[in-house]
Formats: structure tokens, C-alpha cells, sequence
């Protein structure tokens, strides 16, 4: 495809390339939760993303929405599922419901993986980056290693790694 290295695939065209690890970031309240979710349909569903770009790779997705209800993220979902004219109960979603889950400690990364290698994801979306440590998130040094651990999730399960960022005002 277009703008993608040879052999190089979407798993959404033209949006996100299949097995990328990448962010949605932004300004606060711009939308990127909402996106992300739509991200999770899209895959999910097998149906285009945003009603627009073509779910190349449909399959099973991991959410893990640190700061919103279950309730809330559920509610969000069931209402793209009616725009993209399919059922929440139909889909391959699973979400993480642990209270917490920081990267930066060994235990956590070892669930997270356990939960990977059950489930399969083909996307795994991580919403917002900024609860899932507790480094300081401007020091490249605190930051590489946990994107070296996404990374061989990513290359270890062949899956599509979404972070979404919270950018300063």
C-alpha cells in the first residue's frame, strides 16, 4: 500500500500500520480517547475506522482505559458500535480491569504479557501513557525502556501497540 515500507500492511489503511507501536497524542479534550476507541471498533469489527478508513486486519483487541469507568468506556463503545452498525457483544474486546497497571514495574509487565499471550490481541491500546508509570516522562533515559518493552510485546505477539498521550497546554 501507499506510504507504508514493502511489505509493510495496514491494519487500518492509511491510518495505522499493522504491527506498529505509535501514539495518539493531542491536546487535552481533542478527542484521542474517542479515536482510540474507534481504533478498537474499527479492528475489532472488521469495519472502517471513523466510517472512513478500512480495517485491513480485523481481530481480537486488548483495552486498557486507565482513567475512565468501565461503565463510562462501555458506553462510549456501544455508541461507535451503532454508528459503525455493529454489536458490542459481537466483538473480540477485552479490557483490563486491574485498578492499575504501571509498566514501569516488572510485575505488571509480566501480567500484561500473561494477558497478551492469552487473549492474542492483534492491537493492544494503552489509554493514556501518563498512568501506566510513574518516571519522569521528559527524560528520554525513563522513557526508552518501557517503549523497548512495548516493542517486544509488539515483535514477541506480532500486534499493533496504541498509546495515547496527553500533550501539556
Amino acid at each position: 500500500s501507499p506510504g507504508l515500507s514493502p511489505g509493510g500492511r495496514w491494519l487500518i489503511e492509511d491510518l495505522w500500520a499493522e504491527e506498529a507501536v505509535g501514539i495518539v497524542g493531542g491536546e487535552p479534550k481533542c478527542g484521542k480517547s474517542f479515536l482510540a476507541l474507534d481504533l478498537v471498533v474499527a479492528v475489532a469489527g472488521g469495519v472502517p475506522c471513523l466510517r472512513r478508513f478500512p480495517a485491513a486486519r480485523p481481530g481480537p483487541v486488548l483495552l486498557y482505559a486507565a482513567e475512565d469507568a468501565l461503565h463510562l468506556v462501555r458506553t462510549r463503545l456501544e455508541g461507535i458500535c451503532r454508528a459503525a452498525a455493529v454489536t458490542l457483544a459481537d466483538l473480540p474486546i477485552h479490557v483490563i480491569t486491574a485498578p492499575s497497571l504501571r509498566l514501569d514495574l516488572a510485575d505488571d509487565r509480566q501480567q500484561l504479557q500473561a494477558t497478551v499471550a492469552a487473549v492474542r490481541p492483534i492491537l493492544l491500546v494503552l489509554d493514556p501513557f501518563v498512568r501506566l508509570h510513574r518516571i519522569d516522562e521528559n527524560a528520554s533515559s525513563d522513557v526508552a525502556p518501557l517503549l523497548a518493552y512495548l516493542r517486544e510485546l509488539q515483535r514477541r505477539f506480532a500486534l499493533a501497540v496504541v498509546l495515547v498521550h496527553h500533550a501539556r497546554k
